[in-house]
């Protein structure tokens, strides 16, 4: 809301790390939005994430109504995967949702993981792709140089071997 108040025209892309903190962070707006009633100009508030409907994903490649400003609420899925039009400013939580095969317990799980450099700077260019932008990071400049790592774990170092195992069996590899 404060971008909203104090920053120019542009809409603003908010990467979070999963569909509860996106669900959270538009109930948390709209009621801020309720409060502030017609004090502010009007806000649209759209979630993107993997297991939204198609229909409902392509709602943020709208452009906004005059006078009005779109944010768009996000998981990393956003974050290479497309570009959206009007985004100047983007909001960095500086984490995200991970796949991680755990071989004590045998286990997949979704950890809520730092993201990397690379990523962080992947982010920050989703800011300005067709004018200047800027990117907000919610961490300090000291957890971008002393705590994230230059770049991720490959996933297959992160996944079970298992399945990787049957599939090269099941193509005739048999010395794997």
């Amino acid at each position: 809301l404060h971008i909203h108040v104090n920053q120019p025209d542009g809409d603003v892309l908010v990467f979070l790390t999963d569909k509860d903190e996106i669900d959270y962070a538009m109930d948390a707006l709209a009621t801020r939005i309720n409060l502030l009633c017609r004090r502010i100009r009007e806000l649209i508030v759209l979630p993107i994430y993997s297991a939204l409907p198609a229909k409902k994903q392509r709602q943020i490649f709208s452009p906004a109504p005059p006078g009005a400003r779109k944010i768009v609420l996000a998981t990393n899925i956003a974050e290479t995967s497309l570009t959206i039009d009007g985004i100047k400013y983007v909001i960095d939580c500086g984490y995200c949702k991970q796949k991680t095969f755990d071989p004590r317990t045998r286990m997949d799980s979704l950890k809520i993981v730092p993201i990397t450099r690379a990523n962080a700077i992947q982010r920050s260019g989703r800011a300005g792709r067709v004018a200047p932008g800027k990117c907000f990071r919610l961490y300090k400049k000291c957890t971008f140089d002393d705590e994230f790592d230059d770049q991720a774990m490959p996933e297959i170092q992160r996944m079970n071997p298992r399945n990787a195992v049957l599939l090269l069996k099941s193509l005739g590899v048999m010395d794997i």
